[in-house]
């Protein structure tokens, strides 16, 4: 287990004073890199495999999201490892360690010279997995609907969207997303699910379906240019 305590910043706030989703999510992420580090027989084994960790799939399940000034913890476990996937349960608590956000984070184990998913044996790194909290889990992919969406403006990836990786942060689709939904939806599960990276100097094209009810669910489809969804 890796936690980290930080308090809700002006610039982590949005209009309504709450935590916004794009930060908590980059506060999830950051706790999970932080994590990895500190697993020193995880990391030496990637190091020396050629094996990066790629995030597959995220679900978080939103109690309440703390507001500006707040005092929160960020944590993450690991929690198991199956096939290609490597399992962690991340959690936002508040200073009283009440549970605000909780999500399921699925990392594809990637061999970087080969460029093909890898199974790993996690007896050949000795990581002790962590009991997980309890939640409902669904599953990774994401059905999109064949026809009705409504397409919104497109959206430019550029230098200041990318981590160290080059690749356009989850903090980055989650803000695009939130944008494109109606001002009075509310929502408290939000999944994703990644397919293929988007590169600098490329765009990405959303997908809106659904919303056209109270309580509807909404999925928004990152497409390219090509409409391959993203």
């Amino acid at each position: 287990m890796y936690s980290m305590q930080t308090q809700i910043g002006f610039a982590d706030s949005g209009a309504d004073g709450k935590l916004k989703l794009s930060s908590a999510m980059t506060m999830m992420m950051n706790c999970c890199q932080f994590q990895e580090y500190q697993e020193k027989n995880l990391f030496a084994y990637l190091q020396q495999h050629g094996i990066a960790i790629f995030l597959a799939s995220i679900q978080m399940d939103i109690i309440r999201m703390p507001e500006f000034r707040e005092n929160i913890t960020a944590a993450v476990k690991i929690y198991d490892c199956r096939s290609i996937y490597g399992l962690r349960r991340i959690t936002i608590r508040d200073g009283q360690g009440d549970l605000c956000v909780v999500a399921n984070a699925a990392g594809a184990f990637f061999k970087i010279a080969d460029k093909k998913a890898v199974k790993v044996v996690p007896e050949e790194f000795g990581v002790v997995f962590d009991a997980a909290e309890t939640m409902e889990c669904l599953p990774r992919k994401i059905p999109v609907p064949r026809d009705g969406g409504r397409k919104t403006f497109e959206f430019p990836v550029t230098p200041s969207r990318l981590d160290p990786n080059g690749h356009m942060t989850s903090a980055e689709y989650l803000g695009l997303a939130a944008d494109r939904l109606p001002q009075d939806h509310t929502f408290n599960r939000v999944r994703i699910e990644y397919k293929h990276q988007v590169k600098l100097g490329e765009s990405v094209y959303p997908v809106i379906y659904g919303g056209n009810e109270p309580d509807s669910t909404i999925i928004v489809d990152m497409c390219n240019k090509d409409g391959v969804s993203c």
